[in-house]
């Protein structure tokens, strides 16, 4: 880490990297193995990869480590504590805290509570306005946590997925589907920056500057090794909402919906089946979406809730 921390009497230290990876993968599986999901495990697998290459001497380690930075809780020479930051890249995002670890030997003891101090204190000395961090809906304890060092939710979203599957799924047989439009471009953008607005999309795989129509987005597109597919749902000719498939390196291909706001069960009605059956018969496919919202048409297009995550921030 650049910056040194003040020392406290208490056993914080900073997250020494490669040294702690193999470690913290272990405490990072052991706190969290019954909630993750594929890419989860895979994160793990990374880190064990790096980190037994480096215990092993390789100097040179075809595996790319991944960015970590944070803190940790040592007792006689055990992590037993974990909080990781990601700090932002650019200026319009903001540091992200993750991986808050406790094992369950030594919980209710404070630990992820000071934890977290640690790095919103660490946070403060580099003039972020604010930090944010992730809560599963079902975590009450981290809630209250959290809520109780000042943190205010932000937004609640849910993740829906569909296993790969060849079962048809019936869509309104008044609705079609076409390629997407150029001139269809400034009403997908509006209607997606209602279900993607500003302060979530900056921490989502979803990059709208990609999705214009244009000469240079249609030249990646043919060259990359995860395209986008953009699609229309019309009803009498009227557009009821757009959809982009992405495919991805990871578990599952992302769709991006953009439902008319005044039609939108209708409009996931007639796009998730279609993208089902064209995308979702070898990968699975996901969905970030507003919790709570049209939950009836996901699940009646064999979506299933994966989680549910409460977006919390605090001003710094």
């Amino acid at each position: 880490m650049e910056k040194v921390v003040t020392q406290e009497k208490v056993p914080i230290r900073p997250l020494h990297l490669p040294q702690d990876i193999l470690a913290v993968a272990d405490l990072i599986e052991v706190c969290f193995a019954n909630t993750m999901d594929p890419d989860g495990w895979e994160y793990l697998r990374r880190m064990r990869t790096w980190g037994l290459q480096y215990h092993n001497g390789f100097s040179a380690s075809p595996a790319s480590p991944p960015p970590m930075n944070g803190f940790v809780w040592e007792e006689e020479g055990r992590i037993v504590g974990n909080l990781n930051i990601v700090m932002p890249r650019v200026k319009s995002q903001h540091p992200l805290i993750v991986n808050v670890a406790v094992h369950p030997d030594y919980r209710r003891r404070g630990i992820a509570k000071r934890l977290t101090e640690k790095a919103i204190h660490y946070l403060k000395s580099w003039d972020y306005p604010s930090v944010w961090l992730q809560v599963r809906e079902d975590n009450l304890a981290a809630l209250r946590l959290y809520e109780g060092l000042g943190f205010r939710e932000r937004a609640r979203r849910t993740t829906w997925t569909a296993t790969p599957s060849n079962k048809t799924h019936p869509r309104p047989l008044s609705a079609h589907i076409r390629p997407r439009q150029p001139a269809e471009w400034p009403l997908q953008a509006a209607w997606l920056e209602r279900i993607y607005p500003e302060q979530v999309v900056w921490n989502l795989p979803l990059d709208l500057q990609r999705f214009r129509p244009g000469f240079l987005n249609c030249l990646r597109n043919l060259v990359s090794e995860t395209p986008r597919l953009h699609f229309t749902a019309l009803e009498r000719g009227e557009p009821l909402g757009f959809c982009t498939w992405e495919a991805t390196l990871y578990y599952a291909d992302w769709l991006w919906v953009a439902p008319c706001p005044s039609w939108t069960s209708q409009a996931l009605q007639t796009l998730l089946p279609t993208m089902r059956q064209r995308f979702g018969k070898q990968r699975p496919l996901s969905v970030n979406y507003p919790a709570g919202e049209d939950n009836e048409a996901f699940l009646t297009c064999g979506f299933s809730p994966q989680q549910t995550l409460i977006w919390m921030e605090l001003p710094l």
